[in-house]
């Protein structure tokens, strides 16, 4: 060595990049594990602001699917004031929240799924938006389970890099 310089052998490398690589490797599964929950949590939130009796009729046929029954909401009086929530009539809006059955990887370390009303194709995307616009079901469910999301993602990621 010359003058002025510094060695250093340094051992244990390779272990220290294998514990690393171990710790991303669960972060990663804790992540997948709580981004579930999460979408449960909100899952959940979004299809109890459905809950309850409609507050509006459709009296009569659908004119868009005619090969569907008329939906009558057997309530006394007939016309009812359109206030609250959306409410429940036949039920196909509140089964059509649904999740993404597996999260997609989009970065090292970074995934992504996603909480959605309808599907490909649903009758109940043609009144999902008026529904929505109306009588607020979704956004409102999202903020209510908002809040309890971070201790889900804490509680994962303290398990994922613990040391015990």
């Amino acid at each position: 060595m010359g003058d002025g310089m510094v060695g250093a052998i340094v051992e244990g490398v390779g272990d220290v990049v294998e514990a690393l690589e171990g710790m991303q490797a669960r972060v990663d599964i804790a992540t997948q594990a709580a981004l579930k929950k999460v979408q449960a949590q909100a899952k959940t939130s979004i299809k109890s602001r459905m809950r309850g009796q409609a507050r509006w009729n459709h009296r009569g046929q659908s004119k868009r699917f005619p090969d569907r029954p008329a939906i009558t909401v057997r309530s006394s009086p007939e016309h009812i004031s359109r206030g609250g929530g959306p409410g429940k009539m036949s039920g196909e809006l509140q089964r059509s929240i649904r999740s993404s059955r597996k999260s997609r990887q989009v970065g090292r370390g970074t995934f992504n799924a996603v909480v959605m009303s309808g599907g490909l194709g649903g009758y109940q995307n043609i009144y999902k938006k008026w529904v929505e616009g109306k009588f607020p079901y979704f956004k409102p469910g999202i903020a209510a389970a908002t809040p309890k999301m971070p201790r889900i993602w804490n509680e994962a990621w303290a398990k994922a890099t613990s040391t015990d």
